[in-house]
């Protein structure tokens, strides 16, 4: 059993590493259009953390963040990213103990179904509003997804060395 001060260090590195990440979407990947839409990183932050941390630190990494991106970002209801990412933490932790080894494939892996469960869970409530355009919905979708993936390119290294760099087993 590792001393909690080691626990906070480790888990308050991970936080600066998101805020970095909170910044370099605001700032950089906000500012980035590609057929109207920009990037949206948040939800692969959960999934990449978890896939490295286990079911239940990753799913309180979830629930935190979630409760963060639900109070800066504008989502379809209230409380819809902290239900989210703690399922995204779920499943991205079961991926990662389960299926494939944590690293680039496996971040790919539950990044890709991370965005799926975004705007799936976005087109799902706006089906549920009665909004019938669901292939511009589709569309807008894909196009998030496909510009959005690439972001992974600076999410797992930034984790990756945390997770190296601090692991064991506690």
């Amino acid at each position: 059993m590792l001393p909690k001060s080691y626990i906070i260090l480790k888990w308050t590195v991970y936080a600066l590493a998101t805020l970095l990440l909170f910044c370099l979407q605001y700032l950089v990947l906000g500012q980035v259009r590609v057929m109207g839409l920009a990037p949206f990183v948040y939800p692969i932050l959960p999934a990449v953390v978890a896939s490295y941390e286990g079911p239940r630190r990753g799913a309180v990494f979830g629930l935190i963040l979630g409760l963060v991106c639900d109070q800066l970002t504008v989502g379809p209801f209230e409380g819809f990213y902290t239900l989210l990412f703690t399922l995204i933490a779920l499943l991205s932790a079961l991926v990662g103990e389960n299926l494939l080894s944590p690293g680039f494939l496996c971040a790919l892996t539950v990044s890709a179904m991370a965005m799926l469960l975004t705007n799936g869970g976005r087109i799902l409530v706006e089906l549920l509003r009665g909004n019938t355009h669901l292939v511009l919905m589709g569309r807008i979708a894909l196009i998030e997804t496909l510009i959005t993936l690439p972001a992974l390119l600076a999410v797992l290294p930034l984790y990756r060395v945390i997770h190296l760099r601090c692991a064991s087993d506690y």
